[in-house]
């Protein structure tokens, strides 16, 4: 039996609520980035196959820029940070920096906001991973990886997840004084089969691949 099969909704709401910590840590630094009253949300978590996380997109081809963050210490793996193309040029915009017509133009100061972004929102996650599971965890350097969706995703998953068949998949709802509507974005924990359930028993939920 697959990590996906056992997971139950409890399990899922332990894994929600780290999301929104790390999601009220993640608010109060890019307010202060942005000079915007901002909230953040978590709707939703799962752990999903990797080969259903194009369906989260509406444009699964659509260009972005992604922020990965690994972990290194007593957890391995990654933090993905992606949104979509139009959100990701919404932040610029707040940022006062040029809205690009082609983010694979974008410039090194243009390329450092969005990484810097990202690296708030993937930290404030490993962080709150980090005290609420009591593993000794860090963040390593944010990488930026201008490309289709689809392509980030698979290009970061080769890098960690060893052949893992699974991913953790924190929605997010960023809202932002003056903007209306919100931004989504989302937050995906990349690993192998073997660091994802040493997470889930640290958070007390035993699989039976124990």
């Amino acid at each position: 039996m697959s990590i996906y099969d056992e997971i139950n909704e409890q399990k899922l709401d332990a894994l929600k609520e780290l999301g929104n910590i790390g999601a009220g840590n993640a608010a109060t630094a890019i307010s202060t980035m942005l000079n915007k009253k901002i909230d953040i949300t978590v709707p939703s978590t799962e752990i999903i196959p990797i080969s259903e996380l194009w369906k989260e997109f509406s444009d699964p081809e659509d260009i972005t820029a992604g922020s990965m963050v690994e972990i290194g210490g007593e957890l391995h793996g990654a933090i993905l940070f992606l949104l979509g193309t139009q959100e990701t040029k919404k932040i610029l915009e707040l940022l006062m920096l040029p809205r690009p017509e082609d983010l694979t133009q974008i410039d090194e100061m243009t390329s450092s906001a969005i990484g810097e972004v990202g690296n708030i929102m993937c930290s404030s996650y490993i962080s709150a991973l980090s005290n609420f599971t009591g593993l000794n965890i860090h963040s390593l350097p944010p990488k930026i990886t201008v490309d289709m969706l689809t392509a980030i995703v698979s290009e970061s998953s080769l890098m960690v997840t060893e052949g893992s068949d699974f991913v953790i998949l924190i929605r997010t709802d960023i809202n932002i004084e003056d903007y209306e509507g919100n931004v989504k974005g989302f937050l995906i924990y990349l690993s192998d089969e073997q660091n994802i359930i040493k997470l889930l028993k640290t958070l007390g939920m035993g699989t039976n691949n124990d």
